[in-house]
């Protein structure tokens, strides 16, 4: 499998976005869009985090100048919450294009110190950002509730899996594991 992985890239579904429900991802999509679409992903189901990018697509095409220029009642009416109409304006406001354009050529860790570095984005936003924006091969997200779940199902059944035990049945997938969880997610996301 690793030779196929190295030669051909990913399977083409793992690049559209980390929402397998969501049809047309940016594919495309520079890294202050991809990093908002993560924001407005967080702690949400998916059909609601897709109607509210798809209306915050449409009306600034992700875009840093378009976004920046919108008011907080405009980002709340699109259906942001204060907390995250904060993160997105301090975002707008520290990171600048040169900035995010780098982030390509660092390492991991590095990726992940920068965006977990950011207001408002946490280790889940890290490896979202490093598994679909910058395509790293071996990023194992035990932040996901939805990976978590279908982990567990395969596992444990009902059983919850510690953090440890998730973590330890990761290392099989090495150096593989964002392809693993991909797998994992679209199993969850069939069972829904």
């Amino acid at each position: 499998m690793a030779d196929f992985y190295r030669n051909y890239g990913l399977p083409r579904l793992y690049r559209d976005s980390f929402d397998p429900g969501r049809s047309g991802g940016h594919t495309e999509q520079d890294a202050f869009g991809f990093l908002v679409e993560t924001l407005v992903y967080q702690q949400l189901s998916g059909s609601s985090a897709r109607a509210i990018l798809e209306r915050l697509d449409a009306a600034t095409g992700l875009r840093a100048e378009t976004v920046a220029v919108l008011t907080p009642e405009e980002l709340r009416r699109i259906g942001l919450s204060g907390p995250k109409i904060k993160t997105l304006d301090r975002l707008c406001r520290s990171v600048s294009a040169a900035q995010l354009s780098q982030l390509a050529s660092l390492d991991d860790a590095s990726v992940r110190a920068f965006i977990e570095g950011l207001y408002g984005f946490g280790s889940w936003s890290a490896d979202m950002f490093l598994m679909f924006h910058l395509q790293r091969f071996d990023i194992w997200p035990v932040g996901d509730l939805a990976m978590r779940r279908s982990v567990q199902r395969h596992l444990s059944g009902s059983v919850p899996l510690l953090l440890p035990e998730l973590i330890e049945h990761g290392e099989q997938y090495r150096p593989f594991r964002s392809l693993a969880a991909w797998y994992f997610w679209a199993d969850d996301h069939a069972q829904a």
